[in-house]
């Protein structure tokens, strides 16, 4: 496996389903998802050179990346930077797209790791976790609005 591709459709527009994606992020990504109890909010700042990093507060936290390229209710694309403790060290490039269907959006996230760095065991354990974060915690929120 050298990549990491998971999408699921929700039922609201593009516009809906971006708002809900990175704007209203701490209403659906659960706690056992932060990679500290002391996380705070998890932010992804949609504009090019917008962090994405979880707060702890006070200035503390951790940097999951930055974003490279914005596509306002298109795609992001976000340069990550994957610490030893969980599976790196590694740099990634991890693609969110959102694309209208007939029964609404289609949200796709892909991680693109550079080099070598990441194994297979890794990349399935990512790709398990978000094809729950993406197919079960956001698309039941996007659900029930």
């Amino acid at each position: 496996m050298d990549q990491v591709i998971v999408s699921t459709i929700v039922p609201q527009n593009t516009g809906h389903a971006w708002e809900y994606y990175f704007n209203q992020i701490n209403k659906w990504w659960p706690q056992e998802f932060f990679t500290s109890p002391k996380t705070k909010k998890f932010v992804i700042e949609t504009y090019v050179g917008g962090k994405v990093y979880e707060d702890y507060g006070e200035g503390d936290g951790l940097e999951w990346g930055q974003v490279i390229k914005a596509d306002f209710l298109h795609s992001l694309i976000i340069q990550g930077f994957l610490i030893r403790e969980f599976g790196g060290p590694a740099m990634t490039y991890e693609t969110y797209t959102f694309s209208a269907v007939d029964s609404g959006t289609e949200v796709k996230y892909t991680l693109d790791p550079v080099g070598n760095g990441l194994s297979d065991k890794t990349l399935q354990q990512l790709k398990g976790s978000w094809e729950q974060l993406l197919g079960v915690h956001f698309k039941n929120y996007c659900s029930n609005r």
